[in-house]
């Protein structure tokens, strides 16, 4: 069968562009030109080197938007995967991990955090405590427990007994829990949403945030790894220091206000550093 020529031309005849085409198409181009701006900004020494990233069976897209955030988390702070421009331009994806209300009333977490928890007071009133106590109990004996407040104690009440001690984490653990700790990081969970416009100067805000951040969580993973280490004792250590009731800890502070002190070796200079977690069990 011949094809007629009119028939041919209509075959070959190119089709409209639709108006939600010609959009999708601009608002990519926007997203694009901005990610290259953003790239361009925070990064302008490596801006050539992200904008040419290849990877095999990649679109150049993903591989961009990866590679720019991968430098991101290297250089600065953890930063959730993106895939598209858009979603870059839409501001810095922050890790937030924050207690949200789910995570509040897990109770299948690390031994050491399960029983800081026993410390702070519960940033929601709604009788969860009791379970938090019950599950507690399977690792230190009840009456240690009890002599806890039933409420047990705020932020402030820790940071006021416990700064300036090795147990100054436990404080901070409770300022996380309640999302005090003034970093985005540890303060906001997934479920805030977080807006924050690409800029040298809020990656550098950022960036200090992250520092403090990594801080707070590697002296709780200090304390919750040293109180497992041996329990129920070093709980009960701790315990005693958040009443007020460790002797050692309280000589410990008072040699702090002396510039020398007697020792084996002689008369020598005191340390004025932070003090060292203990080792052994509360006396």
């Amino acid at each position: 069968m011949i094809v007629r020529p009119i028939a041919l031309g209509q075959a070959l005849r190119r089709t409209p562009v639709t108006p939600t085409s010609v959009a999708a198409l601009l608002d990519g181009h926007a997203a694009q030109v901005e990610f290259r701006r953003i790239v361009e900004e925070i990064f302008p020494e490596a801006a050539a080197e992200i904008l040419a990233a290849r990877r095999p069976g990649e679109r150049r897209e993903q591989t961009r938007v990866a590679t720019f955030l991968d430098r991101v988390g290297a250089e600065l702070f953890p930063v959730y995967e993106l895939e598209e421009y858009e979603q870059v331009a839409g501001g810095v994806p922050v890790v937030r991990n924050g207690w949200n209300y789910e995570r509040h009333h897990d109770l299948d977490i690390h031994t050491g955090e399960l029983l800081l928890s026993v410390l702070c007071s519960p940033a929601y009133d709604d009788g969860a405590r009791l379970a938090l106590l019950d599950a507690a109990e399977q690792h230190v004996p009840r009456a240690l427990l009890a002599t806890i407040p039933e409420e047990g104690f705020t932020p402030a009440d820790l940071h006021a007994r416990l700064d300036s001690t090795p147990y100054v984490a436990a404080a901070e653990f409770a300022d996380w829990q309640w999302g005090q700790t003034e970093t985005v990081f540890l303060d906001a969970d997934d479920e805030v949403d977080v807006d924050i416009e690409w800029n040298r100067e809020n990656l550098s805000v950022l960036a200090e945030q992250w520092r403090r951040a990594e801080e707070i969580l590697d002296r709780i993973t200090a304390l919750t790894g040293w109180i497992e280490a041996d329990l129920p004792a070093r709980f009960a250590r701790l315990v005693d220091a958040v009443l007020e009731r460790d002797h050692h800890l309280a000589y410990l502070e008072e040699r702090r206000c002396y510039a020398f002190e007697i020792t084996p070796e002689g008369i020598v200079a005191v340390q004025s550093d932070a003090i060292p977690l203990p080792i052994g069990a509360a006396v």
